[in-house]
């Protein structure tokens, strides 16, 4: 009788998702088989049948302390009982406080200009509402991002976007003032701001560790000479942290604050684990007169300010600090760093190499080509899955694991999913090596061209 329960809910979600909501979320699944999601506890999900899994995705990086947190769940619906939104023409108490503790997270801007910031609901608003601030601020329509960042895809943020497969064909007319340079060339951003903008600029955004673009990490120095040379054409920096902030790189609150970068922008943008998954969370912290521009015509968001999703995300802050999380995401990191190296080594021709820091990593998969990478990284993906371990692709490609999971976890499981990873890779390795020996006797010994030389000769 629980089977069959199972089974009908499985069928019933699965039909009404199919009928009722938009085609277009069957561009961004997981798996051929949808996975019907019940629970969260920490770092685990529970399915449909109650199977457990080690969330290496973080629900798109959207649960920043772990799964439901009791810190966060009780914050959250102490305050739905009281009052579950108020507007902002009316003053609350939860928003100023969050407000006043992420800037005083920040370090001093070297303008000596206060820091302020405005509340939206989600990362893509958070980049659309920056980069019309830093137009109205400059008075200048060119925005400028790179190649294979991602900064959501609504509004302005899809057309900052640079990735192929994200990229629709209307968006080359819809965001015609938006451009794109390749990556830690300073040389080509200065003649792009020379040459394609005349020199007027309006903002330069970049995540400080490139995320769903492959997880590259910028070279050392470039967002600081970056951010400089946009300063020096009278154009505002941003710095995109939806993804890399709240402590994720195991080093520093912020992602632009990194040995690596040591720059400091004149806005930011923030949302995903901000709010540990109690959506409605997005923010905008600029310099003051970035701000005081953008007063000329009356601007709002209807849940900005939300003091449900504030109260949350106040107590994601005190859970980094009582918790210790930056210091887990670094020796977590530094643990899967070092596992997943040296399985790099061990398997050279499944798995290419391991990218980033802190526990926002990338192992990208091999293949002979680019799409066989990916057709590989797809089918090692599947096989993950039944060994409860669940993770996200990466890149045009979909050719890299993101292991971007709940701070919260831990080393036991650290180890269960690199032993997880070497186990299908083994698998994949052993059985590609039994295909190749099969079909072996067929193949000549020597190319055609070889063979063709032996016989001029």
């Amino acid at each position: 009788m629980l089977l069959n329960n199972v089974r009908r809910n499985f069928s019933s979600v699965v039909k009404n998702r199919l009928k009722y909501l938009s085609p277009s979320l069957k561009t961004f699944e997981a798996f051929d088989k949808p996975l019907v999601l019940e629970r969260g506890e920490m770092q685990y999900l529970y399915d449909d049948k109650n199977n457990k899994y080690i969330d290496l995705l973080g629900n798109n990086l959207t649960v920043s302390v772990g799964h439901s947190h009791p810190k966060v769940v009780k914050a959250a619906t102490d305050q739905m009982k009281k009052l579950s939104h108020c507007t902002t023409m009316y003053y609350h108490e939860e928003p100023a406080s969050l407000a006043k503790e992420l800037v005083e997270r920040l370090p001093p801007h070297p303008s000596g200009d206060e820091w302020v910031v405005h509340f939206v609901n989600s990362g893509s608003e958070a980049v659309d509402l920056a980069a019309q601030m830093a137009m109205v601020y400059t008075g200048r329509p060119e925005m400028i991002g790179l190649h294979k960042g991602y900064h959501g895809l609504q509004g302005y943020a899809a057309g900052l976007t640079a990735i192929g497969k994200a990229e629709q064909p209307c968006y080359s007319s819809m965001f015609s003032s938006t451009s794109h340079v390749s990556p830690n060339n300073i040389e080509q951003l200065e003649d792009h701001l020379k040459y394609t903008t005349g020199g007027k600029v309006a903002g330069f955004i970049a995540e400080p560790l490139q995320g769903y673009g492959g997880i590259y990490s910028l070279k050392q120095g470039y967002l600081k000479e970056a951010f400089k040379l946009i300063n020096d054409y009278g154009g505002v920096s941003i710095a995109d942290e939806v993804q890399t902030g709240m402590c994720r790189t195991g080093e520093s609150f912020f992602g632009f604050e990194t040995q690596n970068n040591k720059a400091i922008p004149d806005m930011i943008t923030m949302a995903k684990g901000l709010g540990n998954g109690v959506g409605l969370i997005g923010a905008v912290i600029c310099r003051r007169p970035i701000a005081e521009a953008f007063t000329t015509k009356m601007f709002f968001n209807t849940y900005a300010c939300n003091p449900v999703a504030c109260a949350a995300s106040r107590a994601v802050l005190k859970v980094i600090d009582e918790e210790n999380i930056m210091e887990n995401c670094k020796n977590m990191g530094n643990l899967f760093h070092t596992e997943l190296s040296k399985l790099c080594l061990e398997m050279p021709e499944v798995y290419r190499e391991i990218r980033g820091q802190g526990l926002f990593q990338g192992l990208e998969v091999a293949g002979s080509t680019l799409e066989k990478s990916g057709e590989n990284a797809y089918e090692l993906h599947r096989r993950l899955l039944k060994h409860g371990i669940l993770l996200g692709r990466g890149s045009a490609a979909g050719n890299v694991f993101r292991i971007q999971p709940p701070m919260c976890i831990g080393h036991n499981d650290v180890l269960k999913v690199v032993e997880a990873i070497r186990s299908v890779g083994m698998q994949w390795k052993i059985s590609n090596d039994k295909t190749s020996e099969k079909y072996e006797k067929y193949r000549p010994k020597k190319n055609i061209y070889a063979q063709m030389e032996d016989l001029l000769h």
